[in-house]
This record gives structure tokens, sequence and C-alpha cells, in this order.
């Protein structure tokens, strides 16, 4: 008894800390690779606790392994973009300026009820209200209404990590010879830009760290 009470507090301590090392991204929300790891975890210290003859070591090497390759994929997904992109997908436009893609909405098997739902879950009851709307690879809708009376237009991303949101650009009323205008001004490569943000009338640029100058 003593034995299998000091397993599960070990084994405990254990995911907690492979769970903090993995950082506040894998906490806050599950990637599927991320998901994937978290089963694994919890999947090997049940085994572990469930079957007392096996040694302790035997659980927590593969913990910290798996721990050790989710923070070795995670930096390799900040450092390659594009490896990000492979690995869990890209986020995909299905309204803009208030018209539903509906090609993206069979691409990602969703009905016209699924996408009505997910805009009443962020107080909108209408595509037509919608600038740009996006659903994230973690399956999470993201909309931007129209400015409402008085208030300033949206901000769109336009370049995040090197990569063009060409939906966003055509949401805006841009195209490439605008955004190769912009990169031309501030002197910069696309590959130098790490987030452009544009609403029609203004731009917010913030450069890659070793681009700055």
């Amino acid at each position: 008894m003593f034995s299998l009470l000091f397993r599960t507090i070990v084994l405990y301590a254990a995911v907690v800390t492979a769970m903090r090392c993995m950082g506040k991204r894998q906490l806050g929300q599950l990637q599927p690779g991320e998901l994937v790891t978290t089963f694994l975890l919890s999947n090997v210290a049940t085994i572990c606790i469930d079957e007392p003859d096996l040694p302790l070591l035997a659980g927590l090497v593969p913990i910290f392994l798996l721990t050790a390759l989710e923070i070795l994929h995670a930096a390799a997904s900040w450092r390659w973009p594009r490896y990000t992109r492979v690995l869990f997908g890209k986020p995909v436009t299905v309204i803009v300026r208030g018209e539903v893609q509906q090609d993206s909405l069979e691409k990602l098997r969703i009905s016209g009820r699924d996408l009505a739902e997910a805009l009443r879950g962020q107080k909108i009851d209408t595509p037509a209200r919608v600038l740009w709307a996006v659903m994230e690879p973690g399956g999470r809708l993201n909309a931007v209404p129209y400015a409402r009376g008085g208030e300033p237009p949206p901000y769109l991303p336009v370049l995040l990590d090197g990569v063009v949101y060409e939906d966003c650009l055509r949401a805006l009323g841009r195209d490439r010879g605008w955004l190769a205008q912009v990169l031309n001004a501030h002197g910069m490569a696309q590959s130098g830009v790490l987030m452009l943000y544009d609403n029609g009338q203004d731009t917010l640029l913030v450069a890659r760290r070793e681009e700055k100058r």
C-alpha cells in the first residue's frame, strides 16, 4: 500500500513537472500533437500506477522523454513556420466581407448551422456583419466584425512569420503590389517581418529581432 502511494505521488509530480516544462502554450490550448503528448503522458502514468511490478523508472523515463520531444517540437515550430503549417495545418478563411466561403465550409466539413452557432457564440447574429472570419487549426472560429458607429476599422493580419494572408488582403481591398510597396518603404524583405497588420487606413509592422535596426 505504501509502495502504491509512493509511486502515485512520484508519477503525479513527474507529470505535473512535465506539463509545466512544456510551457503555457501547451497548457492554454492543445494542438493535435500536444493533445497526443498529453494522452501518452496520462497513459504512461496510469500503466505505471496499475502495474506495481514495473520499475518506477520505466514510467519516469518515457514521461520525461515525451516532454523533451514536445519541447523540441515546440522549438522547431517557432524556428520554422513552414514546419508548423505542415504539422498543424493553417487557418482557413470562411467569411470575407460578409460573404460565406462555401468551398471552405465544404473542405472543413462544416455546415451552415455549425457556422451560425459559432457566430452566435461570439454575439454576431449574421455573416453579413463580419469583415473576416477564420477557422483556426485548433477548431475555434475567430470573426472580425465590421466597425460600428465612429469606431476605427479593425486591423487584420496581412503578413505573419513571412506568410501572406491573401484573404485578408482581399477583405481590405489590398493586393500584393501594395504589400511590396509597404515593405520597400520600410526597407525590409517579406521574410524579415514578424507581424504586419492593416485596417485599410493604417499599418502596424513588427520586424523580426534580427532585422531591427
